[in-house]
């Protein structure tokens, strides 16, 4: 089977979204198929919609035995009208063109021309959905839709802009297979979208335990000047008040004035409002015990899961939760929001911690409980492990992938 995997970008940029399609066009040889992944040009998600930010060179390629078609966004003139109009007069305009949909008229041209392909997986931005759903309707092909699609909980519920505001229900309605990060994302897919039941599936993310060999701490704290003898709250993220980068500060600062002694490492770009907090709290802050990373190369990434003795990620903007993943491959216990896919990994108590999002004394508790109870965390990070080596990995998800498309299409 010849399967056709559409995402807005692909290697070598590894997003969530953009890993998880990856390992699943790598899985397909596994299971009989042949893969194309077909993408944009872009590399920053600012060149979806405009002339600024890094983007790749266009064309065909191959990686691993994949096909990889990369099509260049067009920045048209006067845009702003151009997708106003189009929000209205087209079919899907509403959700199709509205930011950050890019223009890809090459795409758009090639896929109505393509033939050859058996099944359509389309992933994560509505013109890519709607590119998918008008190709499996034309050719008479199985389509899966997965759109990634960040939900929130049922408590904070969080409405991706202008995702379901055209004709995206009925993509999912009329695809063969959706599928969800998590159960919450499942359960708006059914009861909102009105996607039967039994076209749902909830598979997650992965990780692969090889990418973790000879993880080494001592490099992470040489790379960021931080003592061999002071444990690491670690928090890896694009840094601002949703993902709980706030709250983590105000709780790390909390335990700091009790006389706790540890580092902080906040890894990962800072947004603005993150960035405003944390001047206006500097002067509460002991010398050397914060570290801000900014991005961080892939290569450092396990070192410093490794050299962590905490893994903090106190969001409730995360679908999946990958960085839990990270930490218990690495070993180490977990503290997660009770929202998005947290829930649906960690076991409160028993391979890490789930705190109500923005609850500053309920996130310095666990941390000082994980802190003082050595014994606890080793055992947290231990279970944590043994389940994503269990059920997490990436040859574990995409061969539940692969079997249900197997058991559908049979």
């Amino acid at each position: 089977m010849r399967i056709l995997h559409l995402i807005h970008r692909t290697w070598p940029y590894h997003g969530g979204a953009e890993r998880y399609v990856w390992e699943h066009a790598l899985a397909a040889e596994r299971w009989g198929h042949t893969s194309t992944v077909v993408a944009t040009d872009a590399w920053d998600m600012s060149w979806m919609v405009s002339k600024q930010g890094r983007h790749l060179q266009p064309g065909r390629f191959k990686r691993e035995g994949i096909d990889i078609i990369r099509f260049p966004v067009v920045h048209p003139p006067a845009q702003n009208l151009f997708r106003a109009v189009l929000r209205r007069i087209k079919k899907g305009g509403p959700d199709r063109y509205f930011y950050p949909n890019p223009f890809i008229p090459e795409f758009d041209r090639w896929i109505k021309r393509a033939e050859g392909f058996d099944m359509v997986h389309a992933n994560a931005m509505p013109f890519l959905l709607h590119a998918g759903y008008r190709y499996a309707q034309k050719r008479k092909v199985p389509l899966v839709s997965v759109p990634h699609a960040n939900l929130g909980s049922v408590d904070h519920r969080i409405e991706p802009l202008h995702y379901f505001a055209g004709e995206q229900p009925e993509v999912l309605r009329r695809s063969d297979l959706v599928v969800a990060l998590n159960r919450f994302e499942a359960s708006v897919y059914r009861d909102e979208c009105g996607v039967s039941g039994d076209r749902l599936m909830v598979l997650g993310s992965g990780i692969d335990p090889q990418e973790w060999e000879n993880a080494d701490g001592d490099l992470a704290r040489k790379a960021f000047s931080i003592p061999s003898g002071k444990k690491i709250v670690l928090s890896v993220t694009a840094h601002c008040r949703e993902k709980g980068s706030n709250t983590l500060l105000d709780s790390s600062i909390e335990l700091w004035k009790k006389g706790y002694d540890f580092v902080l490492v906040l890894a990962g770009p800072v947004m603005k409002d993150f960035r405003d907090h944390l001047d206006s709290r500097s002067d509460n802050i002991p010398m050397d015990s914060l570290v801000v990373t900014g991005y961080i190369r892939e290569e450092i990434r396990k070192h410093l899961f490794q050299a962590a003795w905490i893994i903090a990620a106190p969001s409730r903007l995360d679908a999946f939760g990958i960085v839990l993943l990270d930490g218990w491959i690495s070993g180490k216990p977990v503290i997660g929001c009770n929202a998005g896919g947290m829930p649906d990994l960690i076991d409160d108590g028993k391979n890490g911690f789930l705190v109500e999002f923005g609850h500053r004394e309920e996130l310095e508790e666990k941390i000082s409980i994980l802190l003082e109870n050595e014994e606890l965390a080793v055992s947290m990070g231990e279970n944590g492990r043994r389940t994503t080596m269990a059920i997490h990995t990436w040859r574990k998800i995409t061969d539940r992938f692969y079997r249900e498309i197997q058991e559908r299409l049979n």
